[in-house]
């Protein structure tokens, strides 16, 4: 039976996630990279770590894990610097005959002497103290999208998953508008989704963020989910991505409506 790389826990055989330490399973070519802040193996798709929600992007990306065998071969302390290479005779003769031709260039362009001075211009007349001042030029307004829009959704996206992993509908229906078409039924059957399959882990990445206006935007949203069947105990893997609208509702991002992308 294989094991989890990072706690050497035994896993099913087509599992993505370890049950234990969440160490994404996958061989290395897609998965060898690991959460900066906990140190958890986590997938190259994700923007949050799905251990301890860390970004996993921009200075705090997931970074490729160094052997140890190469760390400690590394040797202490500077490198010793390689001996100049010497220069060739032909080479020395190049550098001194420009410099040569460099100074005679010099000597004969300060040799004509400096050129004369000009005039200086005419300072222009000032206007008349009946003329009328011209008019200001009207402020230019730009309209700015909102700085850290992305961040904002994603933060929403990790109260959804921390909802789904922890079976907590109260904190499941605060992340969905109150408009949100057939509110009610998407309550229950999110309850009855819990109560036949157990979420083993939960993954999403957002791409194409736009924003409408002030209080509305629009995202690609895809989740990766691991679940396991609750009467037959079967893994199984889904991924699914969503054109998803947001809304803001009381100064709070929202999922305002969602659609299956094609």
């Amino acid at each position: 039976m294989p094991q989890c790389p990072h706690c050497q826990t035994p896993y099913d055989a087509g599992q993505r996630y370890c049950s234990i330490c969440g160490s994404f399973l996958l061989h290395p070519e897609q998965g060898d990279t690991f959460c900066p802040q906990c140190n958890v193996r986590v997938s190259a798709k994700q923007e949050f770590c799905h251990e301890c929600d860390a970004p996993l992007k921009g200075e705090a990306a997931a970074l490729k894990a160094a052997p140890p065998e190469a760390a400690a071969a590394a040797p202490e302390g500077p490198a010793a610097a390689a001996p100049p290479a010497k220069m060739q005779p032909w080479v020395l003769g190049l550098v001194v005959g420009a410099g040569i031709i460099i100074i005679i260039l010099l000597i004969l362009l300060f040799g004509r002497g400096t050129p004369p001075t000009p005039e200086p211009k005419a300072a222009a007349p000032a206007p008349s103290a009946t003329a009328p001042a011209p008019p200001a030029a009207p402020a230019a307004t730009a309209k700015k999208a909102p700085a850290a829009l992305p961040e904002h959704l994603a933060g929403l996206l990790v109260t959804l998953r921390e909802a789904q992993l922890n079976k907590d509908i109260a904190k499941f229906m605060s992340t969905y508008s109150l408009t949100f078409p057939e509110l009610e039924q998407k309550r229950a059957d999110t309850l009855t989704s819990w109560e036949n399959y157990d979420y083993s882990n939960l993954v999403f990445t957002i791409d194409k963020v736009q924003a409408i206006d002030p209080d509305n935007a629009i995202a690609w949203v895809t989740w990766y989910i691991d679940t396991r069947n609750r009467r037959t105990q079967e893994l199984a893997s889904a991924t699914q991505t969503y054109q998803v609208r947001f809304a803001k509702e009381m100064g709070k991002w929202r999922i305002r409506s969602l659609q299956e992308a094609e």
